[in-house]
């Protein structure tokens, strides 16, 4: 089912309708959760469990111009909700990817890919974002009816393939790319070293030239469930430096890149 609009919530109730089918991707659900009581069940639909170890009803809709997660109030057989309802700033709910196209900075992938793959597409677009100070943004607080709940980050859900990616300002990368990894930290030091190797043999490219696209396209070798979280994040903290006016060239993404990577994928105690 579509996300559907409700134009503006205040303080007047709004009847909701819940979906029918779990149809959200796993970055945008994180922790909700959904349950099938069959057809028309009042009670089918996303549900969320609190700290306090409450179950409450929620529903992610399109509201006050922008996505919403929502916590329903039941009435009779029907769900209600008001602006005292808009879940904001819980970290166990997520939102929008930027390689999403309702993310309000989705830009459709480029024609010059050498082949339609979605993790090129991600690249290429991510080297075209705007740096905007104040982009649109999600919400950040519960408003009145605040549960102890909590929001998400997402999850990349992309697949990730051996590429050549081709810039428009150059010829696509040469040698032999490394083998896609999985998060399998047995494998980290060889995949590193494959990188760096062919990292050299394209030093000249503008794709590794410039630290926001080599990042980008190492991510694009990174595939699999112990992964797919931390790349999400990544894309995030990329379009948050470029939001805060990093520019695409400060080697600092890189430098910072790699921290978070050798922590998240390097066995500490050796």
């Amino acid at each position: 089912m579509a996300t559907i609009q409700y134009g503006t919530l205040n303080d007047e109730f709004t009847r909701i309708v819940r979906r029918q089918q779990d149809d959200l991707p796993a970055h945008v659900t994180k922790d909700a959760y959904f349950e099938d009581h069959g057809v028309n069940n009042p009670n089918t639909g996303y549900h969320l469990d609190t700290p306090s170890g409450r179950t409450i009803p929620v529903e992610f809709i399109q509201a006050n111009e922008t996505y919403l997660w929502i916590q329903l109030h039941r009435h009779n057989d029907t769900w209600i909700t008001n602006q005292g309802g808009i879940i904001r700033n819980n970290p166990d709910l997520g939102w929008w990817l930027v390689i999403d196209p309702q993310h309000p900075n989705y830009i459709p992938k480029r024609q010059e890919a050498s082949i339609p793959l979605t993790l090129a597409a991600v690249t290429t677009a991510l080297q075209q974002l705007p740096t905007r100070s104040n982009p649109p943004d999600h919400p950040t607080i519960m408003e009145g009816q605040q549960e102890d709940i909590n929001v998400t980050t997402g999850q990349a859900q992309a697949e990730a393939q051996r590429i050549n990616i081709i810039t428009p300002s150059n010829s696509a990368l040469k040698g032999n790319p490394p083998f896609i990894f999985d998060g399998d930290r047995n494998k980290t030091s060889k995949f590193l070293l494959n990188w760096d190797l062919w990292h050299a043999v394209n030093r000249n490219n503008d794709t590794m030239k410039k630290p926001f696209s080599r990042i980008t396209t190492m991510l694009s070798y990174m595939d699999g469930t112990r992964v797919d979280a931390w790349k999400g994040e990544q894309l995030l903290k990329l379009q948050e430096a470029l939001d805060n006016g990093v520019q695409e060239t400060d080697e600092d993404l890189w430098t910072d890149y790699m921290e978070r990577f050798r922590n998240a994928f390097t066995n500490q105690n050796r």
